[in-house]
């Protein structure tokens, strides 16, 4: 695009120019920017893909949050969710979020960087979660996230909402715990495959030293109890040293997640007295 060699495109220039300096950016900036620049969306855009400077890359993203973007925008908006600054990625995530009819192009890209940079993980479930079905292709990939209690609870409700159609039985089965919409009858008629994936979860982090997991980790072992089946060896070990805590003790371990510790503490405590 050949900007700023006329009259309008000097006028443009240095409405841009005042646009990037503003103390702040708000609507009535917004505003200013549009009249002086029939193409305020392309302006920001050629700012967004060319620019070293991160505060003006974040500040062109706040205006194309209120302009809109077009179909080739996507993939500087896309390269931005990757970039070094978190405001930046923030205000690129948030473009993203409410461009769902574009999902064709972005999805194949948010599947990659969801596979590549476990850092941004988080970011790229909440778009997906706003895709809803027209994410569906990612649902393979976002599935391998399950086993993981810090990330499973987020994982599951991007399934819940992209569709499970894709996953095998137990992965639903997974996703249907995680998300509260399991009935008993559905978890023992998934059998042994079942129970050894509900055993590893619970195995795999001590919840009340890792309190992100604690909410992921209380829905599953609900569930293990639903199955009617006797405690492992290592699951009953872990169960024991939790039943061992005083609920005085337990809520200085886990602080804020206390009452779904005290829900699993419940639990674990009955899963015992079954052995």
């Amino acid at each position: 695009m050949a900007l700023f060699g006329g009259f309008q495109e000097r006028r443009e220039k240095k409405a841009l120019e005042r646009y990037l300096a503003a103390p702040s950016i708000d609507a009535t900036e917004i505003e200013e920017l549009k009249k002086a620049c029939p193409q305020a969306a392309a302006v920001l855009h050629d700012v967004v893909k060319g620019s070293s400077d991160r505060d003006k890359r974040f500040r062109a993203l706040l205006g194309l949050q209120s302009l809109g973007i077009t179909a080739d925008m996507v993939p500087s908006v896309l390269e931005a969710l990757s970039d070094d600054d978190e405001f930046v990625q923030e205000a690129a995530a948030k473009i993203l979020r409410a461009y769902g009819q574009y999902a064709g192009a972005i999805v194949p890209t948010l599947i990659a960087i969801y596979a590549g940079h476990p850092e941004r993980r988080e970011v790229v479930l909440q778009i997906l979660t706003e895709y809803g079905a027209e994410a569906r292709a990612a649902a393979p990939v976002l599935a391998e996230g399950l086993p993981q209690p810090t990330s499973a609870l987020a994982v599951a409700r991007c399934l819940s909402r992209v569709g499970i159609e894709a996953l095998d039985p137990v992965d639903r089965g997974i996703v249907a715990i995680l998300t509260d919409r399991r009935n008993a009858e559905d978890v023992s008629g998934l059998g042994p495959a079942l129970q050894a994936r509900l055993e590893a979860f619970l195995l795999s982090c001590v919840p009340w030293r890792c309190v992100d997991a604690i909410p992921a980790w209380r829905r599953i072992l609900e569930a293990y109890a639903d199955l009617g089946v006797r405690p492992s060896e290592p699951v009953l070990r872990l169960l024991n040293e939790l039943t061992q805590y005083t609920d005085w003790k337990l809520r200085g371990e886990v602080g804020a997640q206390f009452l779904e510790m005290s829900r699993a503490k419940v639990v674990a405590e009955k899963l015992v007295q079954r052995t």
